[in-house]
């Protein structure tokens, strides 16, 4: 039970705001938002469950107080550093022998950060460093896993004989310095390692039984009525209302590696997409649409993205990306038309006016299956204040969907403003002439970045910019010195992790440059931050579904992307990894379809062209085949010669050639 402060050890008489050094545990249940909304009574009474059987007992025996909760989170303190650390082995070791038969999707599972610092008690709340610490560490923990200061590793190290794996130094939110942290190991987690680690023998208790559920344990301790917190509340228009998931990271990452050397599986703490709020925001309109060269189009254009960034931001909520809905610039669909062809349950429209003084924005949200406006706002401000107006309109859609989000994802969602508000008008020019994909205008693109940079040498989307700048004329073939450009790119891409850690956009800019130097594994590494960050960031798993298919693994690449596609369902020029997957897969039905789509819709590319041939043959269809070789060979002689030889498995590069013969190549 929570505990007041003035009741606590330790605390007794700080009441008043008097300083403390005490060991502090954040634990935090993952996943939370996505399980009451499966089901709220049986979520909840699971957790009450581990909170009566498993987690208040431990606390108890090891010294500790619960001094706040918040439905999926508790913050407790401890009389001593061991005590924190073993009663969270001991927490973290036994949630498991709770699942009973429920599905894996549906399992509860926790987050521990532990930190020791300065706590000020204040009423009834906990402040201090001591605790901002312990939250930010739990943020950045594995699944099911335990993350600790160096003050902690270092005290508990030798004492309780543990193995420790370093994480940091880690950039955490209002936190003046990078912290070293630490991850306790996960044997030491899942297999006991002496006696005072096992499982205490808990004193008997009367029990009484909850209906039924699936999966969830009947025989509860008589543990008092349960705290207020973990009452379902609801709200006048909203069946349930979804309770703060104070969960980053894997919570909604698509995929988390198993083991050293293990391919890459699908995490069952995901939230599918399938179950999360699909939104598309369409390109806002302007009055300069008309003239490109005007100053209202790409400040549209622009805003439009960083809202799609930011959207993306929120653990539930699916968000179309701007190769999806930049189609639709120029035109006027109803919200019905765009939610059957994007399969969205919402679409965001809006409008801009810039003047030289002011910037008007108006802004509406629609749900495409009933053609019901929920909500829509106008906001007028001066053009410095357009961050804020940026913020404001991503609070009040994600307060219409009823999604609840974690302080620390609303900080990450709003835009950073820049020091030079020169260099962000720069930005959004330059992302508006390379979004062409034309060599003179990337030349302009690089142009405008550059300015940006020098303006505000700290501004993180110059460099992710002008990252991609290089990055294209790599894979364009715009460069005289792909190897030094490519070089380029990369240090622009560390340029701005270095300065934004928690950028999606520059971990999967990272990520993508990496897959063109072969470095697979570093890739792998960095595109899966990049997801960790923003769960609907399209450029990130097009980078997954690249390095997953050169790595081999042809599983996780289709799976990737086929993740991508309901985010980008043209897929952006990406059709030829998918389609390679597929036929590698055996699946040459599916190979064919996304391979003839794309080439509808570019002609010219040649390695899809290529790869279509080799499909065709693979299904069979040698007539179609030989169409097809005779087509590759007019139009791009010799391309084929050295085809997929980016595959590092070798069986997989013959299978490819093999089918490339079939048709001719």
């Amino acid at each position: 039970m929570e505990q007041p402060l003035s009741a606590i050890s330790g605390l007794k008489g700080r009441a008043a705001g008097g300083r403390k050094l005490i060991a502090v545990a954040h634990i935090d249940m993952v996943g939370y938002s996505r399980l009451i909304g499966l089901d709220d009574s049986d979520t909840i009474t699971r957790l009450q469950t581990l909170r009566c059987l498993l987690i208040d007992p431990a606390v108890d025996e090891h010294g500790g107080s619960i001094v706040q909760t918040a439905g999926d989170s508790l913050l407790i303190v401890f009389d001593s550093i061991d005590g924190a650390v073993r009663c969270s082995i001991h927490v973290q070791r036994h949630v498991p022998d709770y699942d009973g038969e429920i599905s894996p999707a549906r399992r509860i599972r926790f987050r521990v950060g532990i930190n020791i610092g300065d706590v000020i008690a204040s009423g009834t709340d906990l402040h201090g460093d001591g605790v901002i610490v312990a939250v930010r560490l739990q943020s950045e923990c594995p699944v099911g896993g335990i993350c600790v200061s160096q003050s902690v590793r270092d005290h508990v190290h030798d004492r309780l004989n543990l193995a420790f794996e370093e994480v940091g130094p880690l950039t955490l939110k209002n936190v003046a310095r990078p912290m070293p942290a630490f991850v306790v190991r996960e044997h030491d987690i899942v297999r006991p390692r002496g006696p005072d680690m096992m499982p205490s023998e808990t004193a008997a208790r009367t029990t009484r039984t909850f209906g039924p559920s699936p999966g969830a344990i009947t025989d509860l301790p008589l543990c008092g009525n349960p705290a207020p917190a973990f009452r379902p509340r609801r709200w006048i228009g909203a069946a349930v209302a979804v309770a703060v998931a104070g969960v980053v990271g894997t919570a909604s990452t698509w995929w988390v590696i198993r083991g050293p050397g293990t391919m890459l599986q699908p995490a069952v703490e995901t939230v599918p997409a399938a179950q999360r709020a699909s939104i598309a925001v369409l390109p806002f309109v302007s009055p300069d649409d008309h003239d490109p060269g005007a100053r209202g189009d790409y400040f549209a254009d622009g805003l439009t993205e960083d809202i799609i960034s930011a959207l993306g931001q929120f653990r539930n909520i699916s968000v179309i990306s701007r190769g999806g809905v930049f189609a639709y610039k120029g035109r006027s669909p109803t919200p019905a038309e765009v939610g059957q062809d994007l399969k969205v349950r919402y679409v965001v429209e809006g409008s801009v006016r810039r003047a030289a003084d002011r910037v008007r924005v108006s802004v509406s949200l629609t749900d495409t299956s009933r053609g019901e406006l929920l909500w829509s706002e106008k906001y007028e401000s001066e053009p410095k204040d357009i961050f804020v107006v940026q913020d404001q309109i991503t609070r009040r859609i994600s307060g219409a969907l009823a999604i609840r989000v974690t302080s620390l994802e609303l900080a990450r969602s709003v835009a950073k403003p820049p020091g030079n508000l020169q260099a962000y008008d720069l930005v959004l020019r330059g992302r508006d002439m390379m979004s062409r994909i034309l060599r003179h205008d990337n030349a302009l693109a690089r142009d405008l970045f550059e300015r940006a940079i020098e303006l505000d040498p700290n501004y993180t989307p110059a460099y992710i910019g002008l990252g991609y700048v290089n990055l294209f004329a790599v894979t364009e073939g715009w460069t005289q010195e792909p190897g030094e450009t490519l070089e380029r790119a990369e240090s622009l891409a560390r340029k701005a992790v270095e300065l934004d850690d928690f950028s999606s956009e520059a971990h999967a800019l990272l990520g993508q440059i990496l897959v063109h130097f072969a470095d697979y594994d570093r890739a792998l590494d960095e595109l899966k931050r990049a997801i960790a960050l923003n769960g609907s960031d399209s450029k990130a798993y097009a980078g997954l579904l690249s390095v997953l298919l050169w790595r081999g693994d042809i599983p996780g690449a289709i799976a990737a992307g086929e993740v991508l596609a309901q985010f980008d369902p043209q897929l952006s020029g990406n059709s030829f990894q998918l389609g390679t997957a597929y036929l590698l897969a055996d699946r040459s039905a599916d190979a064919i379809r996304i391979l003839e789509s794309s080439i509808d819709r570019n002609r010219a590319d040649t390695e899809t062209n290529i790869l279509l041939a080799a499909a065709y043959a693979e299904a069979g269809r040698l007539q179609a085949a030989a169409r097809q070789a005779d087509l590759v060979r007019a139009r791009f002689p010799g391309s084929w010669v050295g085809f997929g030889t980016l595959l590092r498995d070798p069986s997989q590069r013959e299978k490819l050639t093999q089918e490339l013969k079939k048709a001719g190549l």
